[in-house]
């Protein structure tokens, strides 16, 4: 098995998925005409094993240049990195915020937490009316300053830092006032 095996099974694969869930645009945009479309409907699993052993395969690969580059600009824009992933987890972020900023899954949090040694901890406690009310303001001087409808995790770890309120609680606080993410 190769690399251009696993590529040609996982796209596949993918042209299969295409089919069952009738995406024939996509089909077409790949490149599959009626006859591959059919060929590909009659696969089975040894087929697939076939595949991935080959050693020629029959793509032909092209990048949108345009397009790769504002996805790579859109990432670091987003603040969606691993580096930040990371940064959460270790500041006890609660699955649900990792969910929607990263779209972790649940085995992968747990993974990450017991990678990073972060421990169980519940609830959040409520913030004292002192604690919701710096928070608040916090919350809407990033969003007015950053000139975002929603909080990047650099914008979560540093309002708890600065307000001394944990990363949970921030997160809870924010949803309660309609600034969680998108």
């Amino acid at each position: 098995m190769d690399k251009a095996g696993d590529f040609v099974v996982a796209l596949v694969i993918y042209a299969m998925r295409c089919i069952e869930d009738g995406e024939t645009e996509a089909l077409t945009r790949m490149g599959f005409g009626p006859a591959e479309v059919e060929s590909l409907a009659g696969l089975r699993f040894g087929d697939l094993k076939r595949i991935q052993r080959l050693k020629n395969h029959c793509l032909d690969i092209k990048v949108d240049r345009v397009a790769f580059g504002e996805m790579v600009r859109r990432i670091r824009d987003d603040g969606l990195s691993t580096e930040w992933e990371h940064a959460l987890i270790r500041a006890d972020a609660p699955f649900d915020m990792m969910r929607r900023l990263f779209g972790t899954t649940s085995r992968a949090y747990t993974k990450l937490r017991q990678l990073f040694g972060v421990s169980s901890v519940g609830r959040p406690r409520e913030p004292t009316e002192a604690e919701a009310l710096a928070l608040w303001k916090m919350i809407e001087h990033r969003m007015h300053e950053s000139r975002r409808e929603v909080l990047l995790p650099a914008d979560y770890l540093s309002i708890s830092r600065e307000c001394a309120i944990p990363l949970r609680t921030v997160w809870r606080e924010s949803k309660r006032a309609g600034r969680d993410v998108a």
